[in-house]
């Protein structure tokens, strides 16, 4: 390994050293938040259980539903410095480097930056653990020695998401070892074709067909093991078509146009319709749980309010739900303000140069502006009102029951989106000192 190449390619260049911090903070809270999660679950599957294994099940719940949004977030990180890397590795093959040189300085770029992100991300856990203290599970607080987790899980963890971050690495060198040419001059554009659509329209109608067999026979943990895999199945295929759906959209807004602000955001989108939605991807799969959640939220509340034979070992219990279902809605939105902000400033420092040139074109900075909400907006309505109604479609009985006894809680899933859209928008609108950065040193982009 040349280790003066590598930190030629790794050390701050003329964007300035949020190249190189962006992705490390990424991993960091990704990191912090997987470990926060682990321990809270942790805590509810070593609790005193009933005969249904009802506080183990929440503790899997709890994993099973952030996991997607994790390692979904964890592989946006990872791709967050691949455009810069990948011109720089191009550049590397179109000189003559070897291609097994090119992989080490890609490994070595990738792993190096996780494992600081990692590093940091387990401090700020280790900070934070008094504060989880405050989670309440059957009616009591948790004790200092419940929050902190064995030091191997701690370390598995880290390593788990230094090793999304290599994978990711060496997934896109396949485009720089063959083509190195045309990842300098971007002269190959995605291509979205119509079998995502028939792979995520075949997988929710499994996912509706195994949760119309499911019957009282299979009993508590086989039900639920149900639901969390179908959920989990449709989580996991929003990737899958989501873009594909914000591509036609964008072709349509793109002929219809009648701005120079909302052409330039439906060719960003165009340009490449994956990346759009990973932006946004958090809020996908936030919007996916908070319909369940809210209509499980307000069906628990029907049945304390109405049911004669609650026990008090029951309300603990639907207590207990609860506090599970608000830490993922959370933890969610929580992970949705962190990686759009932080995909968000990243865009602008990949577009340096195209924002640099609408400058010297004269367009005001209030247009750019607008034209960069747009190109989240599409997306975002795509993510948040088709992920609702998917996860509507799933737990459509739980959804007509809740409408039906608790409407304040389907109020509260409205406004729960609501918040997520504005998240975004405050998000994109904190990233536009970084905009005002690029245009003042323009000659750092071009």
């Amino acid at each position: 390994m040349n280790w003066h190449v590598l930190w030629l390619l790794i050390r701050p260049g003329r964007t300035g050293v949020s190249t190189v911090v962006l992705p490390a903070v990424a991993f960091a809270v990704i990191t912090t938040v997987a470990l926060s999660v682990v321990a809270i679950a942790g805590r509810f599957w070593f609790a005193p259980d009933n005969e249904f294994g009802a506080y183990r099940l929440l503790g899997a719940g709890l994993v099973i539903l952030l996991f997607v949004p994790l390692s979904t977030l964890s592989a946006a990180a990872a791709r967050l410095s691949a455009r810069r890397r990948d011109d720089r590795l191009a550049t590397l093959r179109l000189l003559g480097a070897a291609s097994t040189l090119v992989r080490r300085i890609a490994f070595s770029e990738a792993v190096l930056i996780a494992a600081t992100g990692a590093a940091i991300g387990v401090l700020l856990y280790l900070l934070a653990a008094p504060l989880l203290l405050l989670v309440p599970m059957q009616g009591e607080s948790a004790q200092a020695a419940e929050m902190w987790l064995p030091w191997w899980v701690t370390v598995s963890l880290a390593v788990g998401v230094v090793a999304i971050a290599a994978l990711s690495a060496t997934a896109s060198l396949r485009m720089v070892v063959v083509s190195p040419l045309g990842v300098r001059t971007r002269s190959e554009a995605p291509r979205l074709r119509w079998v995502r659509l028939l792979i995520g329209g075949g997988v929710i109608a499994l996912a509706l067909v195994l949760l119309q067999s499911v019957s009282g026979s299979w009993g508590a943990t086989g039900i639920a093991a149900a639901y969390a895999v179908a959920l989990v199945a449709v989580m996991s295929v929003l990737g899958v078509v989501g873009p594909f759906i914000t591509a036609r959209l964008a072709g349509l807004r793109a002929k219809r146009a009648s701005t120079a602000s909302a052409l330039i955001a439906a060719r960003v989108v165009l340009e490449s319709p994956a990346t759009a939605w990973r932006q946004v991807s958090g809020v996908a799969l936030a919007s996916f749980l908070v319909v369940p959640a809210g209509s499980m939220l307000g069906y628990l509340d029907m049945i304390q309010r109405t049911s004669p034979v609650v026990t008090d070992e029951n309300r603990v219990l639907f207590a207990d739900i609860r506090t599970v279902l608000l830490v993922a809605l959370v933890v969610s939105f929580l992970l949705v303000a962190c990686s759009v902000g932080v995909t968000q400033a990243a865009a602008v420092l990949e577009r340096g140069a195209f924002y640099v040139s609408l400058d010297r074109l004269g367009m005001p900075r209030r247009e750019m502006n607008r034209s960069r909400w747009g190109a989240v907006l599409l997306p975002l309505l795509v993510a948040s009102i088709g992920s609702a109604l998917a996860s509507t479609a799933l737990v459509f009985l739980l959804v007509a029951i809740a409408v039906a006894t608790a409407p304040l809680f389907i109020v509260g899933v409205v406004l729960l989106l609501a918040a997520g859209i504005g998240a975004v928008r405050v998000a994109v609108a904190a990233t536009t000192p970084v905009l005002r950065s690029v245009l003042a040193r323009p000659d750092r982009v071009l």
